[in-house]
Order: C-alpha cells, then structure tokens, then sequence
C-alpha cells in the first residue's frame, strides 16, 4: 500500500464510519461504529475512572458516551484530526463530560439502549490492574488503547488459525508469540513439540511464522482505526503505540 499510489484505500472501519457524513452506507457505518465502541470501551472507561469517578458513574459515562456516538451525528459536527480514531475520540468524550446532559441518569445517557455487552466486573478489575500512580489519565488512555489494539489483534489471529484447523497449535505456541515473552523457549518448544508431534526445529519455525503473521494482522488491525491508511500513517501509528507501551 504505497502513499504514492493513485489506487483507492480500501475501506476501514474507521473511514466507513467517516463516510456516512458524505451520504456513504449507513447500516455499514453504524456495524463499523459499533465495532470501534467495543474495541475502545476500556480505555474510555480507564480514562473516566482516572478523571475521579467511580466505576458505577464512570460505566454511565462510557455507555453514555458509545451511545450518543452511535445516536447522533457527532462525527458531522468534530473536526477529525490527521484521521486517527483514537484522539477524536479522547477529545469528543472530554466534551461529552463537560456538557449539562452529563449529570443525567444513567438510562438519560444512553437513551435506554445498551451498546455493547460488557461484564462490569472484569472492566473494574482490569482498571484496578493498571499501575494508576505513574501515568497521567492521558498517558493511560493511550496504553489502554494500544493494549486493546494488540488483544484485537490476537483475537483475530486465533480465530483465522482456529478456522484453518490449527487451534490447538495456535494455543500453545500463543505464549511465545511476542519477542519479549518471559518464557524459558527451549522448554516450551520441546514440550510443545512432544504435544503436536513435532521436532523443537518445527515448532519454532511455526512460531516465527505466526510471529510474522501477528505483525501483518496488527497492521491490518492499525489500519481500520484510520481514514487514510497509508504505510507510512500505518508505521507511525505502530511508533506510537510502542511508545504507549513502553510508557
């Protein structure tokens, strides 16, 4: 995907969501939208807790927050910078907590409608993991973000082996899938390898290919967050998300 090639991006999640303001499919653009509301539910959440509410008030704001996106046209009305997903949205939930509409019920903010299913106790205890001493709510919204970024990615990745028959390998062999993995390899390869029937030679080709394979389903994963996915737009996004990490 070349940024000097006159072919069309194909379309993201994020650009089909862009698209409904320009008359695009709107059934599409709120499937796209509803997507992008799971995968950045914890980092809003993560972001509103660090603000000073409580998880109960913080849950409200969040859905509140998913459910007005879904419900009116603010995409229309915000200036989207640079086509990244992930600062439009900080920005629009900052607003969403400053307007008067923010101190009504919970059912007044999401207009009765639950926009994702989400397990309340497992968002709380994931914030609750975090290390909150350190990072600014700013700082941890952009690790949160990049966190969920690499779980979606993971998610994508067994679900494609899964389908192609290779679950159980993917499995095993899912531990070792980053380069920094605090795992002794020589063991987990010949274990690995007594498991599947492989040599540990094997085993660990299948996990340089999966490594390989994780970093193209990461870029693909990147790419849907953004209006114009470019290669370079696409690494500098990966930049970002490294240093979110290392943060």
């Amino acid at each position: 995907m070349s940024p000097s090639s006159n072919v069309p991006f194909p379309p993201t999640r994020w650009s089909m969501v862009l698209a409904v303001r320009e008359g695009g499919d709107a059934k599409q653009g709120r499937r796209a939208l509803e997507d992008l509301c799971r995968l950045y539910w914890q980092p809003i959440y993560g972001f509103a807790r660090r603000r000073g509410h409580s998880p109960a008030d913080a849950e409200d704001l969040a859905q509140g927050f998913f459910a007005r996106l879904l419900d009116e046209n603010l995409f229309a009305k915000a200036e989207v910078s640079a086509g990244k997903l992930r600062s439009f949205l900080l920005g629009a939930f900052q607003r969403h907590q400053r307007e008067e509409w923010r101190r009504a019920t919970a059912e007044k903010r999401g207009g009765g409608q639950v926009v994702t299913s989400i397990d309340s106790d497992e968002t709380e205890a994931a914030f609750q993991a975090e290390d909150t001493s350190v990072l600014s709510p700013e700082a941890a919204y952009e690790k949160q973000c990049a966190l969920a970024l690499l779980a979606d990615a993971m998610a994508r990745l067994a679900t494609e082996q899964t389908a192609a028959g290779k679950g159980q390998a993917f499995e095993l062999l899912r531990p070792l899938l980053s380069p920094e993995a605090e795992t002794d390899e020589s063991q987990t390869h010949q274990r690995i390898a007594t498991t599947l029937g492989l040599t540990p030679e094997a085993s660990r080709a299948a996990v340089y290919r999966l490594r390989k394979r994780f970093r193209e389903v990461l870029r693909e994963v990147v790419a849907d967050t953004l209006d114009q996915p470019t290669d370079t737009a696409i690494d500098e996004e990966l930049l970002a998300l490294r240093r979110a990490l290392s943060s």
